[in-house]
């Protein structure tokens, strides 16, 4: 069997056909309406909301969010028909701003933001980068029931509405991505962005994974709700980056119904764990921070004392924003806790991601990482191993567990949501 990289610079795995190797893709989905045509039926039929336009009528500052370069969402090719509603409530090109939604990461430039949003609407509109750093461009606008401070770009607080644009995934820290994420951790301050972060630490893994409800997602929706976000559109998209549905309208409702959606397009179903599991980070490669979420996948998949080779070129390494990563490496969840309560890791999203990865690449099993964008010495300095090409991982793997494993291949593992019936 030869396994391929959707990467130019990565070489194939050649898998003896003796092997127990299973290749694991995302379902084939079919749709009546794709693209910006599911984008339109969703903003015509919004949930548990007045239409946008309706919703707009009168306002003079809007606010539209749209997540950043770290996510694959093509909202240049739906935002047309977003600003169709604006536009018919009356609206101007001065009522409305964009702001990208960095969380921690680094600033888009100017051509990242033309390709996300179109360049017509970089020219014609005032588009920002968040800035989670600068105290000064953050507003407090009060506590969650659980105490968590609510700092929000001041952009946010001063806007007559506020409109979210990304999609729905799985993802480890919060179950699913989209609708109040795009606001909490998306515009908020540091201290917002980590304790949030923070509380899915002792929150039990099957707590999370797959389940739209959970502690993590409760506190989002209530810092985005305080922080004054009044509309979602969403997408869902397939292994091919196809929009294949589409939801609109209130941030928690609309958001739930297109995790059901989700479900059908990410669930996986597997009827054991393996020994080697391979995956690659498409299309979330800037760096190692995004494309631990094929890592967060695979690490489900994995035999306890198995190997997860991961293949990614990581552009621009690590981490452009948390060089902590490199100063203390990937460790055990306890040794992390401690390193945070100590004060020595003061972002706490930057505990969270150690600790996710950590849970796999410490406490689970070896993690082979082959890339081009990191050293490595670095590599090794985190506490993960290295090889030069993918079939030079695979014949390491092969020597860390034995003769005849079972190997699972996983495309998309990025955006896959392993069910596990074991």
């Amino acid at each position: 069997m030869i396994i391929a990289f959707p990467y130019k610079e990565f070489g194939e795995i050649n898998i003896q056909d003796s092997f127990a190797a299973g290749v694991f893709d995302l379902p084939s989905i079919t749709s009546d309406k794709v693209g910006i045509d599911a984008v339109r039926e969703a903003l015509v039929k919004p949930i548990c909301s007045a239409r946008l336009c309706d919703c707009a009528k009168g306002k003079k500052k809007v606010l539209i969010v749209s997540d950043d370069v770290h996510r694959p969402t093509p909202v240049h090719e739906f935002l047309p028909v977003v600003l169709e509603e604006l536009f018919a409530a009356g609206l101007k090109h001065h009522n409305i701003e964009f702001l990208l939604a960095l969380g921690t990461h680094r600033p888009m430039t100017r051509d990242e933001m033309a390709a996300k949003l179109g360049d017509d609407i970089v020219k014609k509109f005032e588009v920002q980068n968040h800035q989670w750093d600068n105290p000064e461009l953050l507003d407090f606008v009060g506590n969650t029931d659980g105490g968590v401070p609510v700092w929000v770009n001041k952009k946010v607080a001063q806007a007559d509405l506020v409109i979210g644009l990304g999609a729905i995934m799985p993802i480890e820290v919060c179950g699913f991505t989209g609708g109040g994420k795009i606001i909490v951790p998306g515009v908020c301050g540091e201290i917002t962005n980590s304790q949030m972060h923070w509380t899915r630490v002792d929150v039990p893994h099957h707590e999370i994974i797959g389940k739209a409800d959970n502690p993590i997602r409760t506190c989002i929706d209530q810092l985005a709700r305080k922080a004054g976000l009044g509309f979602i559109v969403n997408v869902i998209m397939d292994a091919n980056q196809k929009i294949v549905c589409a939801v609109a309208g209130d941030m928690v409702a609309a958001h739930r119904h297109g995790c059901e959606i989700a479900m059908k397009v990410y669930g996986v179903e597997f009827d054991k764990e393996y020994d080697i599991v391979i995956a690659d980070g498409y299309p979330f490669d800037i760096e190692f921070w995004q494309v631990n979420k094929a890592l967060d996948t695979a690490g489900i998949v994995v035999k306890k004392g198995g190997v997860v080779i991961i293949v990614s070129p990581c552009y621009e390494g690590f981490s452009c924003t948390h060089p902590e990563i490199l100063e203390f490496g990937y460790l055990p969840t306890e040794a992390v806790k401690k390193l945070v309560n100590c004060g020595r890791i003061t972002h706490k999203v930057v505990g969270v991601h150690m600790i996710q990865v950590g849970t796999v690449a410490v406490e689970k099993a070896k993690v082979i990482l082959v890339t081009t964008g990191i050293p490595k010495q670095d590599i090794e300095k985190a506490g993960l191993l290295t090889a030069p090409t993918p079939q030079d991982a695979f014949e390491k793997a092969i020597g860390l567990v034995g003769k005849n494993p079972s190997v699972a291949v996983l495309r998309n593992a990025a955006r896959m949501l392993p069910i596990m019936n074991t």
